[in-house]
């Protein structure tokens, strides 16, 4: 009986990557899991896609193969890297690589590295792969994402800033 299983993305052609980030994508927004979705511009080992989704938001995903790293341009808007909220969700990013968690919700530290930038208030996402696994990579940012979006921002500490920054109804500030 031949083997169903998909074959792991290590691989070395930046074309079957692009895919299959793409392909992986595409399921999560077929699933329901994103409001939309579109593929970028696809050039020179680089690819580019569109997402909405919590909040209605726009995330745009770029995926550079030179560098195994996928980047969400903005993943929280207009948060100052001066405050409180912003050293927060460096501890709680760096709660997910805690080796406490269980695998399928950590991020291990030998696959994958990941960073958070600030740039002009807006916090940039970047997720690199050490072993040229795509597909885990592509999953657990997305997955990473979600966790701060579902778990980071829903504890309560931060609900003025959600009510202002995605100009919810306080009295109703869930967005579906």
């Amino acid at each position: 009986m031949p083997n169903l299983e998909p074959a792991p993305l290590h691989t070395s052609n930046k074309t079957v990557a692009l895919k299959a980030i793409g392909d992986i994508l595409e399921g999560y927004a077929a699933r329901g899991v994103f409001r939309g979705f579109s593929r970028g511009a696809v050039s020179g080992g680089k690819a580019a896609f569109r997402i909405v989704w919590h909040y209605d938001q726009v995330f745009d995903l770029s995926y550079d193969h030179g560098k195994a790293a996928l980047r969400f341009r903005t993943v929280l808007p207009a948060l100052p890297a001066t405050s409180p909220m912003y050293r927060d969700l460096k501890r709680f990013l760096q709660s997910r690589c805690d080796n406490a968690l269980p695998a399928h919700r950590r991020i291990d530290q030998t696959r994958a590295n990941v960073k958070l930038y600030n740039r002009a208030g807006n916090v940039a996402l970047t997720l690199k792969v050490f072993d040229g696994d795509s597909e885990y990579g592509v999953r657990k940012l997305i997955h990473l994402v979600h966790e701060i979006y579902l778990d980071f921002l829903s504890d309560g500490r931060y609900f003025d800033w959600l009510v202002e920054t995605f100009e919810l109804d306080p009295d109703n500030p869930a967005p579906w």
